[in-house]
């Protein structure tokens, strides 16, 4: 059966069904000061967060990560789990787990760190990673190498039209909720700069 061959890809929708269930799509403010990049208050209208450094100092190394798990509307969550379950199965399935493992983590730790540096802690979702993933197999096959995954070029350049509407903040004018583009940004650079040394790792192997 696929799911069992994918475990990973079912795995990080699962984790993100039941993070963003927990947080209530952001409702439920006390769960979410657990599980955003840094703690936060807020006083007055008013909001406080600790820094990277205070952060970092008290050993929450969990907050690196677990902003991907977060989403803030069913909307949000059934669009970035689709393109987990689409391309990061590819990855699982064609080059194995530790390969998209390693692409995650990296991609969502480093946009997360983007995006926090740029907007602080109030953001979430598996955006990052939905961009390095579709990056990543983007380049891998536009090189010609091999397992060929197979995806239609012009998904990128929807991606790509996606994260130009970002950022000119249209998406906000048609009623959407704020947009992580630095996360977006940040993930789909990740996922093309991974191609290489994937690929030579393959060819030592």
């Amino acid at each position: 059966m696929a799911w069992q061959k994918s475990w990973l890809s079912l795995s990080l929708i699962v984790i993100s069904v039941v993070v963003s269930l927990a947080i209530g799509f952001g409702e439920n403010r006390d769960m979410m000061r657990l599980l955003t990049f840094a703690d936060f208050t807020v006083q007055g209208g008013q909001l406080l967060h600790h820094t990277l450094g205070g952060m970092l100092s008290t050993g929450q190394w969990w907050r690196l990560i677990t902003p991907a798990f977060m989403h803030f509307s069913e909307l949000h969550l059934i669009f970035n789990l689709m393109w987990v379950w689409v391309v990061g199965q590819r990855i699982e399935l064609l080059q194995g787990r530790w390969v998209l493992l390693a692409l995650v983590l990296v991609s969502a730790l480093v946009s997360n760190l983007a995006q926090f540096l740029i907007s602080g802690p109030m953001f979430g979702g598996m955006s990052g990673v939905v961009y390095a993933v579709l990056g990543y197999t983007w380049l891998w096959d536009k090189r010609g190498l091999r397992p060929v995954f197979g995806l239609p070029p012009a998904l990128m350049g929807f991606m790509l039209f996606w994260l130009v509407l970002g950022y000119t903040g249209m998406l906000q004018m048609f009623g959407m909720a704020a947009v992580a583009n630095t996360a977006h940004l940040v993930g789909l650079l990740i996922g093309l700069m991974f191609v290489l040394p994937v690929s030579l790792l393959q060819r030592r192997s």
